[in-house]
């Protein structure tokens, strides 16, 4: 089959007969985005457009003895007419030592923030994208551990590949406790890897009453890498910190408010304020953020709504550039139509 989202909707189709008694779920995506360059930018780009479908698929097998099979793949067509199918996650997880072993590509996110998370060291996925794709999950051996007010992960990520092109290959050996306090959860992160040496952090959420959170997250690292000259460049050490609050109403009104440094990026763009401010009416949100950065005087604003009536999920996304951030892109638009399964 030529088309990836027929070929995934016969696999689709033959993993429901297939897994009646397990857990399975599907969806499709058309998503359309439209960029508008700035003038004058140094690499001559040009406004364009870009269309895709893509179709994903998750499952979970259960098998004997508590083990569990479980996978999520894409299908994607692109309007250039390539296409690619991806896993996204395939792990098998069994009992081992008081908890779970897990072997396989999984997602594995650590951190407590939103716009900017410092402890997912495993993970380094870009969190503020305006493009919904599901996250894709690191090869691993896992052994996670937990009771109702502690747990214990480790992580040999990516094992074999030593220092890679980009972080997120790393070899790394990376541990997370989690511990619940009362009204507030509190984790430490150790991590070792060739590019950072050793990485040491903590985050906590905090809830303060039924409207309110705080949230922070601190990570040292021995050594880090920058990005410039189209290639990373040692820098010496390195060290990330995040502080943030959530507030929600009972009429579903809620801000998100953050502000972090980042070591491991240029200069102008190390300080960062983030505000987010959504709106909830049953099926439908409306939301509208910025993100500034002092030192530049960059700001990059986004509007974004939605609307979901049964399987079907209709969104829509603006954002503007302004500043040394819009100095490639000045406009990007997006809109998409999943439906699920």
């Amino acid at each position: 089959m030529k088309h990836p989202l027929l070929a995934l909707a016969c696999l689709s189709l033959s993993a429901t007969q297939a897994l009646a008694s397990n857990e399975f779920s599907a969806s499709v995506l058309a998503q359309s985005e439209a960029r508008q360059a700035s003038h004058g930018n140094p690499l001559g780009l040009g406004d364009s457009e870009h269309h895709f479908q893509q179709a994903d698929l998750r499952w979970q097998v259960d098998g004997p003895w508590q083990q569990a099979l479980r996978g999520s793949v894409s299908a994607r067509h692109d309007h250039d007419d390539s296409t690619r199918l991806q896993v996204n996650e395939l792990t098998l997880e069994s009992p081992l030592a008081g908890g779970f072993l897990t072997a396989g590509k999984k997602i594995m996110s650590w951190d407590v923030g939103y716009a900017f998370r410092p402890l997912d060291v495993v993970q380094q996925e870009d969190r503020r994208a305006l493009n919904p794709a599901t996250l894709q999950g690191i090869p691993m051996l896992a052994q996670e551990a937990f009771d109702e007010d502690h747990a214990l992960t480790m992580v040999l990520s990516n094992p074999g590949r030593g220092k890679a092109a980009q972080p997120r290959d790393d070899e790394a050996l990376a541990m997370r406790l989690y511990r619940h306090r009362g009204e507030r959860d509190e984790y430490a992160v150790l991590r070792v890897s060739q590019r950072n040496g050793l990485e040491a952090g903590a985050s906590f959420s905090h809830v303060l009453n039924e409207g309110t959170e705080l949230h922070a997250s601190l990570l040292w690292q021995q050594k880090h890498e920058e990005w410039r000259q189209q290639r990373w460049l040692a820098a010496g050490r390195g060290g990330k910190a995040l502080a943030g609050f959530t507030w929600t109403t009972e009429n579903q009104f809620s801000l998100i408010g953050e502000a972090w440094l980042d070591r491991s990026v240029a200069s102008p763009q190390q300080r960062n304020v983030f505000l987010r401010a959504a709106q909830n009416w049953d099926n439908f949100d409306l939301a509208a953020d910025v993100l500034w950065q002092p030192a530049s005087q960059s700001k990059v604003g986004t509007i974004s709504a939605s609307w979901k009536q049964g399987p079907w999920l209709f969104s829509a996304s603006l954002r503007q550039y302004h500043g040394m951030a819009g100095i490639l892109t000045h406009r990007l638009a997006i809109a998409s139509i999943q439906r699920s399964f």
